[in-house]
Formats: C-alpha cells, sequence, structure tokens
C-alpha cells in the first residue's frame, strides 16, 4: 500500500478514536510495526498526531476542552456520576470538590446535607455549592486560570498542605489503562497530587468517554485511589486493572 495511503488510514482511525495502536494498524494494514512507526513520526513532525507508547493520539487529545464546552457534553453520564458520588457524603463533615465539570454535577447534589463543609479551588464550584443551605463553602487561595476559573499555584498547594479532608472529589482527562488517571496541565495536577495526600478518602469521578484517553501527565495511579465513580461498568481490560490495585469501583 502507498505511503499515502497508509497516512490517510491513520488520521481516519484518529478521526474516530482517541488512540490508535502500532499493533491494531500494522495488522488492518499488513505492514511491519516498524513501517506504522515511521508513518506516526512523519505525521508528528507535521503536527497531525502525537506518539505516546505503543501508539498515538489525535491533536485534539493533547489539550483538554474548556470547561464551558465540557460541562456540555455527557451531561446525562455526569449526573448519574454526581448521584452516585453523592452517597459516598455524609452530614458533619468535610469534603474537597477539584475542579471540573463533574465535580460541578456533584456540587448541584448537597442540597440535602447539613453542616457540610465543602472545600474547593473552583469558582464555578463555589458558586454552585453556597446555594445550598446546609454547606458552608470555603475557596483555597492561588492564582486564577481564567478558562477553567480555577485557582493553582503555590498557595493553593501550601493551602491543601495545611488540611485534611474526610473526602477528596476529583475529575481527570483521561484514564489509561497502564498509566492510571491522566491529565494535561502541570498546575492542576500538582494541585490534585497534593490534595490527594490530604484527604482520608480519595474519590476520581469520570465519565466513560475517558477509558484509553491518554494526556501528557500522570496524575495518580490506580492504586493510590480507594474508590472510582463512573457512569458505567468498566470493559474487561479496565476491570482487570482496578481490581488489581484493589481500587473499588462503582458505576451506574
Amino acid at each position: 500500500m502507498l505511503n499515502s495511503h497508509r497516512r490517510e488510514h491513520i488520521l481516519e482511525r484518529l478521526s474516530h478514536h482517541n488512540r490508535v495502536s502500532v499493533t491494531d494498524i500494522a495488522e488492518s494494514l499488513d505492514v511491519s510495526d516498524e513501517t506504522v512507526r515511521r508513518d506516526l513520526k512523519d505525521l508528528e513532525r507535521e503536527g497531525l498526531l502525537r506518539r505516546v507508547h505503543g501508539g498515538a493520539i489525535g491533536v485534539a487529545h493533547i489539550r483538554d476542552e474548556p470547561i464551558s464546552e465540557r460541562v456540555q457534553k455527557s451531561a446525562k453520564e455526569k449526573g448519574v456520576i454526581a448521584k452516585l458520588a453523592a452517597d459516598l457524603i455524609s452530614d458533619h463533615t468535610s469534603i474537597f470538590l477539584h475542579c471540573g465539570s463533574t465535580t460541578e454535577a456533584l456540587a448541584r447534589q448537597l442540597g440535602r446535607f447539613s453542616d457540610l463543609k465543602v472545600y474547593t479551588n473552583s469558582l464555578n464550584v463555589a458558586l454552585i455549592a453556597k446555594e445550598h443551605f446546609g454547606v458552608s463553602v470555603f475557596v483555597a487561595p492561588g492564582q486564577l486560570r481564567k478558562v477553567e476559573t480555577d485557582l493553582v499555584g503555590y498557595d493553593t498547594i501550601s493551602f491543601l498542605e495545611g488540611y485534611y479532608f474526610d473526602t477528596a472529589f476529583v475529575s481527570v482527562a483521561g484514564i489509561d489503562a497502564q498509566r492510571g488517571f491522566m491529565d494535561f496541565e502541570e498546575d492542576e495536577v500538582r494541585v490534585r497530587q497534593t490534595l490527594l495526600k490530604s484527604a482520608r478518602n480519595k474519590v476520581v469521578m469520570a465519565d466513560s468517554s475517558k477509558y484509553g484517553k491518554t494526556a501528557n501527565m500522570c496524575t495518580a495511579p490506580f492504586s493510590a485511589i480507594d474508590r472510582f465513580v463512573t457512569d458505567r461498568k468498566p470493559d474487561p481490560e479496565f476491570s482487570a486493572q482496578f481490581k488489581k490495585a484493589g481500587m473499588e469501583v462503582i458505576h451506574g
């Protein structure tokens, strides 16, 4: 098959999937793995994809979408996750909600609680949570990121290091079966990692579109998380990795 045809095939696969593997492409085109790797290298040089271990991801997945756009996607699934996650919360406790469209959905579920202390580094989460009578809201300091409307940086991390929360809820950009939970931005990853050290119960929330989505930073291995809340049962590959890590999975 001509090189141009191989390249078109790879880009077509990437337009329908978050990630392609060298092995799958080689088998579908009946060429060697090395030939596919050369094609991926050429396509990356042209800015059409990014190579990752064992394959490649499309340029649309190299950076996360702005939160204003993410809120509109998978809204039903995020609602399911938020209701399941709310069952992990008790009255008279303290929780931290990290920034994210899924944690915003959880903030909308807090109306039934009393004497609940909600800490967050997200202005959106704070504005949603403050509407509930039984909720006290505390906002972490830091540098405001305009697109995400969250606070990050040294002051945020220093704030987190001074607290120990009953439960921390975080959302993530991607879930890689081998690497764990992943994100795009270094600032938010550092905040998430510090937060997970400052909580008794560590909960990750993500909808099923995040399975197999690769980002450029590892936020946490599965073994570092107590519970994972998602909208549907993971496929066997992910289920096996979650079980091996000892992480409880709660799904819709």
